[in-house]
């Protein structure tokens, strides 16, 4: 089989894929896209009888609405996880990773918050870990859609990733200034139990030299090679290469099916704003071009005129199956949203909870990924893997400060009962540390940490 083989479950998933990148990107791009709004029998049959008439679907198409709810459900999201502070532990050799750990510059922290908006939006998002001319690991990050192929072998007994195949644009201009580009396929295989990885095109032809990472002699051989592919499938529910669920897609679907009735409720409405002038009893030889507030007809005798109007009966129900979808993006949990009515204080909870409890996954999977990258990146330096450690506590809890307690906080503080620590983690958490009388005590007696 070619190296543009696609693996079964990347055919399954690929047009959710398309469905999240179109909402990402906004209207523009759905509306770019014809076979998500397509063309009644009337306005086919219009244009079969001329092309002038092709304005239309255009106008049709112009009046519908996409809603941004992904893109804000995202956003908002992802406010929630900036808030999060990363535990963070590299070895001296490995400190550089903190500011500049993938292939294009970024951290060690925006690394992460991209792993987990990527999860959010396509459910999956692939890290490679590989080393520079200098030897310094990093990490490149790949998108759902780029991983094309893989493949899991039993290895000693156990399940592993045997070859992945990426898909990269490669430029294919000498000109600075071109932006000319072609396909070319990165795959990652043990051959013989060792890891190499090379870039071929579309034909299986090399365009690349075959790398082998790991510990070389002096003489240049390969004395220790990876007998792993040190590459990580960040997904929604847990780590396998296999594409997991896409937690906005509910939210994506209801915005397309809005999108759709959307453009028949303002077709509705620009006709019953704009009905349709008739004439009868005129000559052949005469004609009336002119309509509006600002032009008056002169009909001649038994003349007859009017308006052909539509009762718009079925507009309300139209808009009805709109609110519909977007009660249906609201239960989907994936964003905060007002929709217009009134919602109990314990019900909004319950249904951010529901949120958080979603987004909580995400973020633990993203964190235990950036992690095995570093431990990867680890081995690459022959360090330790174990000392290396990326943890995050998904704790989304606004700070619910208590004005009466931290009060009583501040007098216990000045009475020496409390430790400064204490009341300024409560002050910015809203929740009292959890220590025992006695490490309190020393916090206490050694406030400046000493």
């Amino acid at each position: 089989m070619p190296v543009t083989s696609l693996h079964p479950l990347y055919k399954k998933m690929e047009s959710d894929w398309d469905i999240m990148a179109e909402a990402l990107d906004g209207e523009d791009a759905v509306k770019a896209n014809p076979n998500r709004l397509r063309k009644t029998e009337g306005m086919m049959e219009a244009e079969r009888v001329s092309q002038d008439n092709a304005y239309i679907y255009k106008s049709y198409l112009h009046r519908a609405e996409y809603p941004h709810w992904v893109k804000d459900g995202l956003r908002t999201m992802m406010g929630l996880v900036s808030r999060l502070t990363p535990e963070i532990v590299l070895p001296e050799r490995m400190e550089s990773m903190l500011e500049n750990a993938t292939a294009d510059g970024f951290g060690l922290v925006q690394l992460f918050q991209r792993t987990v908006a990527a999860s959010l939006g396509y459910g999956r998002n692939v890290l490679l870990v590989d080393v520079d001319d200098n030897q310094l690991p990093f990490v490149a990050v790949y998108g759902a859609k780029d991983a094309t192929n893989w493949k899991e072998s039993l290895v000693d007994g156990r399940k592993d990733l045997t070859l992945t195949v990426l898909q990269e644009l490669k430029s294919k201009s000498s000109d600075e200034f071109s932006h000319e580009s072609e396909t070319v396929y990165r795959v990652l295989d043990l051959e013989d139990g060792i890891y190499r990885a090379r870039v071929v095109n579309s034909a299986g032809a090399d365009v690349d030299e075959e790398k082998r990472p790991g510990m070389y002699g002096a003489n240049g051989e390969l004395v220790r090679g990876l007998d792993y592919i040190p590459i990580v499938f960040s997904g929604s529910t847990d780590n396998s290469p296999d594409p997991d669920e896409i937690p906005l897609l509910s939210m994506a679907k209801s915005a397309l099916k809005y999108y759709e009735l959307s453009a028949d409720y303002y077709q509705a409405l620009h006709r019953t704003a704009h009905p349709q002038p008739w004439v009868s009893g005129l000559s052949e030889d005469q004609s009336l071009r002119v309509t509006g507030p600002s032009a008056a007809w002169a009909l001649p005798q038994d003349a007859q005129c009017g308006y052909l109007e539509i009762t718009g009966n079925g507009i309300e129900k139209i808009k009805s199956a709109m609110d519909t979808q977007r009660s249906s993006a609201l239960e989907s949990g994936a964003k905060v949203m007002d929709v217009g009515g009134i919602e109990s204080g314990d019900a909004r909870r319950a249904r951010q909870d529901d949120q958080q409890a979603t987004l909580h996954t995400v973020v633990m999977t993203a964190a235990e990924a950036v992690e095995q990258c570093l431990r990867f990146a680890a081995q690459f330096m022959d360090i330790d893997p174990d000392e290396v450690k990326f943890a995050v506590k998904p704790d989304f809890v606004v700070a619910d400060v208590d004005p009466q307690m931290a009060a009583q906080l501040l007098q216990a503080v000045m009475a020496g009962k409390v430790s400064n620590e204490s009341y300024w983690t409560y002050i910015g958490t809203g929740k009292l540390p959890e220590r025992s009388w006695e490490d309190e005590f020393l916090m206490i007696d050694n406030a400046g940490g000493i």
